[in-house]
């Protein structure tokens, strides 16, 4: 079965995740800029979202892992032909590391809230 634009067509979805996450970064990074202003007040909140930025930091690092191997696995099953276990594992590897992101940012959105609460004390 010549399925090598498989990985291709799953692209754009990570793309999107990727997209998503850096936006999320940026807005979280000037969230944190904000706050540095009264470093005294907000020492609590910064230092859980430095936290945050770190969670999304590595969810993003683990997207692009993914979308390498993505890439990788596609290549490799357009131009070797018996190369069905590399593809598979390549493919395989980058299911997991898009999976593994999405689990961090659910841990990250869950954690949101509650860091947001304290921070408005409601």
């Amino acid at each position: 079965m010549d399925n090598w634009y498989l990985p291709m067509t799953i692209t754009p979805a990570i793309g999107l995740i990727i997209l998503s996450t850096s936006n999320m970064l940026l807005n979280l990074n000037g969230e944190i800029s904000e706050l540095d202003k009264d470093k005294v007040k907000n020492e609590d909140i910064i230092r859980l979202k430095l936290l945050q930025l770190k969670k999304l930091s590595i969810s993003i690092v683990c997207q692009y892992i993914g979308l390498l191997l993505f890439f990788i696995s596609g290549i490799l099953k357009a131009s070797i032909l018996d190369s069905e276990n590399l593809f598979n594992y390549l493919l395989l590897g980058g299911v997991t590391m898009v999976t593994i992101s999405i689990f961090i940012l659910l841990i990250y959105s869950l954690k949101a809230v509650a860091i947001r609460q304290q921070h408005l004390k409601i």
